[in-house]
């Protein structure tokens, strides 16, 4: 049967994050992760809840399935899946470590190294059709990194030529690549490829495991520890001679490390052991923020590219994505929200969308693609007198939650479809006031028990951007899906007093008017009632879980907290008493 028979693609991811995307006729119709329906925090694993889900909602359309990653440690972990939930227990401190935690953990860095091969592509491939029971025909494996590029090329609108640049920890033995996108026939073409030997996402994987904090998941901690540590002169930043970063015959950069992977837990225990730990943060992000934007300057340079898609772990770190947009020749950033491997699913669906149709998918920007469950306040009745609480359904639910965040309250808010990847969109978020000090510490001290040092993001209506933000230059810097930072202007600092760090940045999502969407009603009824459109913006969870794609997980993650309101489809619920501090 021809390629051309295929009506939908469902992507496949079974690592770190695992999750399922479905496109029909072009379309992403649903992306999710496994954690939203299993309730375990960054789930690995065959992601059989999100499978049923999207093979549900591909009806009896004929599939072409895209599972992604072949390499020999993902093969070994396939085999013996006890290996990958043994790991997932002590990445996320759920178990201690044994005696031969040590040589385990060099083993595991060492076989990561390998990279896939045509034998191994084949053994995966008869592996997913087994697993999924499907003919091996339709299964078209992606590699790692060819499932980032694709996430971060095919869902924008280029309207031009782009580079394509992904940067993490590995997979199939590469810890970054670079792609040049042709806008004429939406198509990607590698030019570049990083060994994972020269992995900046492994080497802050093992800053953050040796601080010991949790690999695959602190990350965003080191950053945001960072910011309270003295500046550290270039000379004096023991990690940045490891890297070194100079042009190919081309141009193009050659990023290569000194440390391989292996042992660089050693390396980095001994600077730690005589380094305090924030210092040992700004030494790690100072070395990104040093060879990301040159190395986005080489690529424009070499390429005459001004447009550029980024995808991958590394591109979480939103101050050196900051610092990128302000690089000579890069004229537009476009960075994918779901850029860890929590998106690889969604990129090899878009790819081999391509490659079995021969035709492009098509672009959008909207990045709630969880279930479309209707009104989630439809069976509000029943969660209020469960809960004992009182029920209100107001005309509009926005300027109702809106009413009680000017007044110095906090509301859950769960409005349709949920958003994929980490960033709380407007679907599953906890709302208070922006430039509230009181209302930030008790999100984290008391609501969401995270550590003091990690802040918190506003959203913002796009057009209080130039008023709150110092570097916004406009559309070009649109940040719709809290992408990348700003620094803020005096006025932000006020208005945002909530939601900024000590160097007065913020990572802030900016929302376009759109009367029928109620994010952006609510967020206009609180310049109608504040002054000024913006709130603190966080995800629905409780510290350590994750986000619920259901009300029903929504309403447990709400009885849990200490909200007292829960804006919930149409319906306001809240607890008959104010919880008390």
């Amino acid at each position: 049967m021809s390629t051309r028979a295929y009506e939908a693609v469902i992507g496949v991811w079974d690592g770190h994050d695992a999750g399922a995307a479905l496109v029909i006729d072009g379309r992403v119709a649903l992306a999710l992760n496994e954690e939203r329906l299993s309730g375990r925090k960054l789930d690995v694993g065959l992601p059989v809840r999100a499978l049923a889900a999207v093979r549900a909602a591909a009806g009896d359309r004929r599939i072409a399935w895209a599972p992604t990653t072949s390499d020999f440690a993902k093969t070994l972990t396939r085999t013996f899946p006890s290996m990958k939930e043994n790991y997932y227990k002590l990445r996320r401190r759920l178990t201690p470590p044994g005696p031969l935690h040590p040589l385990k953990l060099r083993a595991k860095y060492t076989l990561t190294q390998l990279p896939t091969s045509p034998l191994l592509r084949t053994w995966a491939r008869r592996w997913f059709a087994r697993a999924l029971d499907v003919p091996a025909s339709d299964i078209f494996l992606v590699d790692h990194h060819a499932a980032h590029a694709a996430s971060a090329a095919y869902w924008p609108s280029w309207n031009e030529d782009a580079a394509i640049v992904t940067l993490d920890g590995i997979g199939d033995g590469e810890s970054g690549s670079v792609w040049k996108w042709s806008e004429a026939t939406s198509s990607l073409e590698k030019l570049l490829s990083i060994p994972g030997s020269a992995s900046l996402g492994l080497f802050f994987e093992h800053v953050t495991n040796e601080l010991q904090m949790r690999p695959l998941e602190d990350e965003g901690k080191v950053m945001a520890l960072a910011t309270y540590a003295a500046d550290v002169p270039l000379s004096k930043n023991t990690f940045l001679p490891w890297f070194s970063l100079t042009p190919d015959a081309g141009g193009l950069p050659v990023l290569r490390c000194s440390i391989p992977p292996a042992r660089m837990a050693r390396a980095v225990r001994d600077i730690i052991w005589c380094t305090p730990r924030e210092h040992v943060c700004r030494m790690a992000q100072q070395t990104l923020e040093q060879l990301v934007p040159r190395f986005f300057g080489m690529i424009a340079a070499a390429t005459g590219l001004t447009a550029f898609g980024y995808s991958g772990g590394v591109a979480s770190n939103i101050k050196v994505n900051r610092l990128i947009r302000s690089v000579p020749g890069v004229q537009r950033l476009e960075i994918c929200p779901a850029m860890g491997d929590g998106g690889l699913a969604l990129g090899a669906a878009l790819s081999v969308w391509r490659t079995a149709t021969g035709t492009r998918p098509a672009p959008f920007t909207d990045f709630r693609l969880g279930t479309d469950r209707g009104d989630l306040g439809r069976d509000a009745e029943k969660f209020a007198a469960q809960a004992n609480a009182d029920l209100l359904r107001p005309a509009d639910i926005a300027r109702a939650a809106a009413e009680r965040v000017a007044a110095g309250e906090i509301v859950m808010w769960a409005q349709g479809r949920m958003e994929l990847g980490a960033r709380a969109l407007g679907a599953r978020s906890i709302v208070a006031r922006a430039d509230s000090v009181t209302a930030r510490d008790d999100l984290n001290l008391r609501l969401k028990r995270r550590v003091w040092f990690q802040p918190f993001c506003p959203t913002m209506l796009a057009d209080e951007a130039p008023l709150l933000l110092a570097d916004y230059r406009g559309p070009r810097d649109i940040n719709r899906h809290m992408t990348t930072g700003f620094a803020t202007t005096p006025r932000g600092r006020d208005a945002l007093a909530g939601a900024i760090g000590p160097d007065f940045s913020c990572r802030p999502q900016m929302v376009e008017t759109d009367p029928a969407n109620p994010w952006w009603r609510l967020l206009a009824a609180m310049r109608e009632l504040t002054g000024v459109g913006a709130v603190i913006n966080t995800s629905l969870n409780m510290h350590g879980k994750p986000m619920s794609d259901d009300a029903e997980g929504v309403v447990d993650a709400w009885l849990e907290s200490g909200v007292q309101h829960l804006a919930l489809g149409s319906a306001l619920l809240s607890k008959k008493s104010a919880p008390s501090a």
